[in-house]
């Protein structure tokens, strides 16, 4: 969907259908003055939740299409991301093929309308997109071509900043969609080295040979048990600028079987989607290219899979990390948390003002957080902070939960000087995952993100479709831009 900016009146918007979102009590003028032209003046009143569809005779739109959003003082800001994806479904629907989006609130909004077109944006492109890349394609295309945004203010670099947000979440969706057998660790490697040509990123992959001289042995623990040799990607934005130096490090593992400690056969198909921490970070990279973002940004990506075989790194097994440290592995499902410890450790020996990971690493935060948020944890509070606050704009939603120095003991090992989990119970397994993490980030001011609660969505939820979200993505691309404007 191309996604353009028109600043004028709404009486000069050619589309197939021009869409009002209206407060509830507060219908513009004439829009009330077209609903009592058609003789259904007491039909729609913005009620939240209510959409109505008008023919317009004489108007160089074909139909006019209400959204209600309720109440105004009780509006959040994705209730318009909403809106929006009502909208291109009911588009969709009647097969049309352009849409327009006047914004006609005359500041009488607690949000900015900036913000506003910006989310309308995110919540049209998010909806679109359909992830259906091995379907027969069906011979009538229902896919709308044209979104315009329409205001008698000038809305153009809020519309572009949506774009580039939405554009990105779904880049990653369409990665993360793809099957294990396809989207392998060096297939993987080879998207990444695509991206890095298409925006001119510094590209580097490690393969066995060199994760093997550099002792890399938590990733490496986990890739004995598959044919698929592990990678650890590196991509590079702004690289050799004097700039605040960020380094984001997502987990990939390609499929997840949980190795010997191998996983329940329900629900085991979604771990293909247990490279969503990874393809979040190259999402993110991409949105801050596009967005200009004046930091110096580095992607550390390890991937593998986690596969039962004779050559499988067996539960009882100790392995010696980059950094040194020794691990007891209790559990090899309980593998994340090991290629991470390798890319955090070589992370900060760069030295960064800040590292972020995320990785769909426990189950256990769906019972904190249900399918609603995701669990942050880390050392930097005043950058914990600040994600909080981009997360409740983005609708992306964080959380952050302790790491007392009661978790750290809990991942002290018997054998070694970790394991490489807390409890065999579940105990605390959210936040004894990022105590462990914790180990190898040194001094460096550090956030994780665990996004295991929100990777994917189970079926259509808001404007998301079923398969993973790329939820992350606008997340943490808007912390960077929020972070770096008070680092100049």
């Amino acid at each position: 969907m191309k996604v353009e900016f028109t600043r004028k009146d709404f009486g000069s918007v050619s589309a197939d259908l021009l869409v009002v979102p209206c407060f509830r009590g507060k219908v513009p003028g004439w829009v009330h003055a077209e609903l009592l032209n058609s003789g259904v003046e007491k039909d729609f009143a913005g009620e939240k939740g209510r959409s109505y569809l008008l023919p317009a005779k004489g108007k160089p739109f074909k139909r006019l299409m209400l959204i209600g959003l309720g109440k105004e003082k009780s509006i959040e800001l994705d209730e318009f991301r909403l809106a929006a994806a009502k909208a291109v479904r009911g588009a969709r629907g009647a097969r049309l093929k352009n849409m327009a989006v006047f914004l006609d609130f005359n500041g009488a909004t607690r949000h900015s309308e900036r913000d506003i077109a910006a989310a309308m944006v995110e919540g049209a492109l998010l909806s679109d997109l359909k992830l259906e890349p091995y379907k027969k394609k069906k011979k009538e295309d229902k896919s709308i071509d044209r979104l315009i945004m329409v205001s008698r203010m000038d809305l153009a670099s809020a519309v572009e900043e949506g774009r580039i947000l939405a554009d990105s979440q779904n880049y990653a969706r369409l990665v993360a969609v793809e099957p294990a057998n396809i989207m392998t660790p060096r297939r993987l490697a080879d998207v990444a080295r695509a991206l890095a040509k298409e925006y001119g990123f510094g590209f580097r992959v490690m393969g066995k040979n060199e994760l093997e001289k550099k002792g890399m042995n938590g990733l490496l623990a986990v890739s004995r048990g598959s044919v698929q040799e592990p990678v650890l990607i590196e991509l590079k934005y702004n690289d050799g600028k004097k700039l605040p130096h960020v380094v984001l490090v997502g987990k990939g593992i390609t499929f997840d079987s949980g190795g010997i400690s191998i996983k329940p056969s329900k629900g085991m198909d979604t771990m293909k989607f247990d490279k969503c921490g990874a393809v979040v970070m190259m999402g993110v990279l991409r949105a801050a290219a596009e967005m200009k973002i004046p930091l110096k940004i580095t992607a550390l990506l390890p991937a593998t899979e986690n596969m039962p075989s004779g050559s499988a790194t067996k539960p009882g097994d100790i392995v010696r990390m980059y950094n040194g440290k020794t691990v007891e592995i209790v559990n090899t499902d309980a593998e994340g948390r090991l290629i991470l410890g390798d890319a955090l450790a070589y992370a900060a020996e760069a030295k960064p003002n800040l590292i972020i990971d995320a990785a769909t690493l426990t189950g256990a935060v769906v019972i904190v957080l249900g399918k609603h948020g995701i669990g942050m944890l880390g050392t930097d509070k005043g950058a914990m902070k600040e994600m909080y606050d981009c997360g409740l704009e983005a609708q992306e939603r964080v959380w952050e939960l302790p790491l007392w120095k009661e978790y750290s003991e809990m991942i002290k090992g018997d054998y070694a000087d970790l394991k490489n989990i807390g409890s065999e119970s579940g105990e605390a397994g959210t936040i004894t995952a990022a105590a462990f993490l914790k180990e190898f980030v040194g001094s460096t001011p550090w956030v994780h993100l665990d996004i295991a609660s929100v990777g994917w969505s189970d079926g259509e939820s808001g404007y998301f479709c079923k398969g993973p979200t790329g939820k992350g993505v606008r997340l943490v691309a808007s912390f960077l831009k929020e972070w770096s404007g008070k680092r100049k």
